[in-house]
């Protein structure tokens, strides 16, 4: 009953903005200095509840909602870089995720390329997080985002479809490293696997 009463008031929160982007900052660990943030999503209803992502993400990602609201945040990111871009604010880049179904429906890059342009904004300034690579269409599409000039981050590194051979297959600019391998620090063996790692992903040039 609670998802059917979501379902059902998704077309109205979207109307009304009831989806909130909050920024989550990214501290370099060498400098200390902010480089960049990554944008959540909240919802908040009219009369103030806020629900939780874990009670609408998979079930919009069930029902096919998520490809409409990962374009409402990437739309709200661009809109907001832009405003702050005029505002002469230190620019930095913001990343985006976009779900697997996301990356499933037709002409994902011509429709997230138009949306930025409208805002005549650098796609430097929006990167796109991905947690997603587990077959060959998926890394095409990816590469396409890649050639029209978006960074991309593999997300949860560590974790579910993640793999040492995708590595190999794709250049992803950003790794972020998913929470199960930093609870390795303080075990022995957990640290060895974690500093290998580490080496391994800068070797290729990657950020973590």
């Amino acid at each position: 009953q609670e998802n059917r009463e979501l379902e059902e008031h998704f077309e109205t929160a979207l109307e009304n903005e009831e989806f909130e982007i909050w920024y989550q900052p990214k501290y370099s660990a060498h400098s200390r200095k902010l480089v960049g943030a990554e944008a959540l999503v909240r919802w908040r209803r009219a009369d103030g509840a806020l629900i939780p992502p874990l009670k609408f993400i998979p079930l919009f990602e069930r029902n096919g909602n998520i490809i409409r609201l990962d374009e409402y945040v990437f739309r709200a990111v661009c809109r907001q870089q832009k405003e702050w871009q005029k505002q002469g604010q230190k620019m930095l880049p913001v990343s985006v995720n976009i779900s697997r179904v996301s990356l499933y429906y037709s002409s994902v890059v011509e429709k997230y390329e138009s949306i930025i342009r409208s805002f005549d904004l650098d796609s430097k300034y929006i990167q796109l997080e991905s947690a997603t690579i587990d077959n060959n269409e998926i890394f095409n599409l990816l590469e396409q985002f890649h050639t029209a000039g978006f960074k991309i981050l593999l997300d949860d590194f560590g974790s579910g479809y993640s793999s040492l051979a995708a590595l190999n297959r794709m250049h992803f600019d950003t790794i972020k490293l998913d929470k199960s391998l930093i609870d390795y620090i303080g075990d022995r063996n957990g640290e060895k696997l974690l500093l290998h790692i580490t080496q391994l992903l800068q070797s290729f040039g990657m950020t973590i």
